[in-house]
């Protein structure tokens, strides 16, 4: 019954119904049930009698009967059964004691001895086990059939099951209704804390309260994140995952619920598609707030179109704005990764190409930006890099920022600072240049004899003019004799057709190295 009333609604592939019943979340069927044992005891027509037992042990619940004349009837018993016997085969004082040994290690509620076909009355050593074991014992007169027991028991079980179904279906409808109602997370996590009555709350995995009810209750984030993330709850309040696309985004949490816990796993489906639909929207923004700042950067639209596109997304021209420029390594379609990652408060997010665009409002702090960028994408990849680029105004200068955090992203993993940016790393990072085509063709012949003579030319090339032409310190560097290096030089001469000794065949080299390094 537990797999229909629990797992029956709102699937959450993360957790089973009894990780739900060990959180002490959500009612298995015994718990939901409200017929005690003192109401089939107080049934005028059942007629039957407390033959011992402590009367506050009548408050127990009664979750089946179960008719049995077995010696050992422990493998048909489950616990929160009224058991029912005549004693067929207790006909000793030791086989006695043993049923109710075996009944009451089952957790059973309750033996009913029926009186008056095997025994004509309830054997003393019945009674005396059942103290011991503190089991109550009903009295059953011969004119009391186990099917009317039976019957009256299955019948308020089932009476206070549809009832709760009932209910349960009531309380999706709310849930379900608050959803749609056009006021988000929010109404929904309200809802759920009306029906729990208990404080609720919706927090994503990089510690964000998306929704809370009552609007004062605090949590503990980072505890319940930890204890989530760990399998451990401990003593913070209970954090349910929540998934889209088979990943956990967000935890549901609540504290002891007082009241209707089983529509938990109904609540968390309800987030998780309202997850699911604010990362369509936001991805879907991204790609056209991508496509915009692409047409910006390559300088296909000019500074009034610009304008009039960007200002869907908050971005306003006469502002002053920032942008940060970030991407990160691992396995996957990247793009995919990073149009899937979470909103950042404060900024319009884009993707171009393999990076993920933050334009920051005015006043934002743009090392905390890049901060929060760089723990966003450290947990879908590793190798992340960020390049911050400078506050200007106009269309022109988000351009220019843009250049000045691409430029600071390539310097390497971590958050870059924007340099000046100089004529050369302008032209290296335009996309209306096509440097990198031409780049790739200059260095083609020192690729291809590094790649078939086990060679260094492109490394000796980079160190020479970083280095200013100095062969020194290049044999330095590179930890080869002088002539040797002299040697590399000419053939990289000989190769490319360019002399190292003439500034603008240099330049041309050094401006091929850089556009090759911005490509790789």
């Amino acid at each position: 019954m537990l797999q229909d009333t629990v797992w029956g609604y709102g699937h959450d592939r993360k957790w089973t119904p009894e990780q739900y019943l060990r959180a002490g979340i959500v009612q298995s069927y015994s718990l939901a049930v409200t017929l005690r044992l003192g109401d089939v005891l107080a049934d005028p027509d059942l007629s039957l009698r407390l033959a011992d037992g402590d009367p506050a042990a009548l408050n127990q619940p009664v979750r089946w009967c179960a008719v049995t004349e077995l010696a050992d009837p422990r493998p048909f018993l489950s616990g929160g059964e009224l058991v029912l016997t005549t004693g067929l085969s207790q006909l000793d004082e030791v086989q006695q004691r043993q049923f109710v040994t075996r009944v009451a290690d089952r957790r059973a509620v309750g033996l009913g001895f029926g009186v008056g076909l095997t025994h004509d009355r309830i054997p003393a050593a019945t009674l005396a086990e059942a103290r011991d074991r503190r089991l109550p014992v009903l009295e059953i007169p011969y004119s009391t059939p186990f099917i009317a027991v039976d019957r009256f028991v299955a019948d308020r079980v089932l009476e206070e099951q549809y009832g709760r179904f009932a209910d349960l279906l009531d309380e999706h409808d709310t849930l379900a209704r608050a959803l749609l109602s056009g006021r988000g997370l929010g109404a929904l996590i309200g809802s759920l804390h009306h029906i729990l009555g208990a404080p609720c709350m919706v927090v994503d995995v990089y510690g964000r309260v998306l929704a809370t009810a009552p609007a004062s209750a605090a949590w503990p984030v980072e505890q319940i994140l930890f204890a989530a993330k760990a399998g451990a709850p401990g003593d913070t309040p209970m954090a349910v995952p929540v998934t889209v696309e088979d990943t956990v985004v967000a935890y549901l949490c609540c504290r002891r619920p007082r009241r209707s816990a089983d529509v938990l796993p109904y609540a968390v489906s309800l987030v998780g598609l309202e997850l699911a639909r604010r990362q369509a929207e936001l991805a879907g923004k991204r790609r056209l707030a991508g496509q915009v700042l692409e047409d910006l950067v390559r300088g296909t639209i000019g500074g009034a179109e610009a304008e009039r596109r960007l200002s869907p997304f908050g971005i306003r021209a006469q502002d002053e704005h920032a942008l940060l420029v970030a991407t990160a390594g691992g396995p996957g379609d990247l793009r995919k990764r990073l149009v899937a990652s979470p909103a950042m408060s404060g900024a319009t997010t884009a993707v171009l190409e393999d990076c993920l665009i933050a334009v920051l409002d005015p006043g934002q702090s743009a090392r905390e930006a890049a901060l929060l960028l760089q723990d966003y994408l450290s947990r879908h990849g590793s190798d992340v890099r960020v390049g911050i680029g400078g506050w200007y105004a106009g269309t022109a200068g988000l351009r220019w920022s843009y250049y000045e955090a691409h430029e600071a992203m390539n310097r390497g993993p971590g958050i870059n600072e924007r340099e000046q940016m100089s004529l050369s790393g302008l032209i290296v990072a335009s996309e209306d240049v096509p440097l990198r085509d031409l780049a790739t063709e200059m260095l083609r012949p020192l690729h291809d004899f590094d790649a078939a003579h086990a060679g260094a030319l492109v490394a000796t090339l980079r160190a020479y003019l970083d280095a200013d032409g100095s062969v020194v310190t290049v044999a330095e560097r590179l930890i080869v004799h002088r002539n040797t290096v002299r040697y590399r030089l000419e053939q990289i001469e000989r190769l490319t057709g360019r002399s190292l000794t003439r500034t603008a065949d240099r330049v041309q080299l050094w401006l091929a190295l850089s556009a090759s390094d911005l490509h790789r």
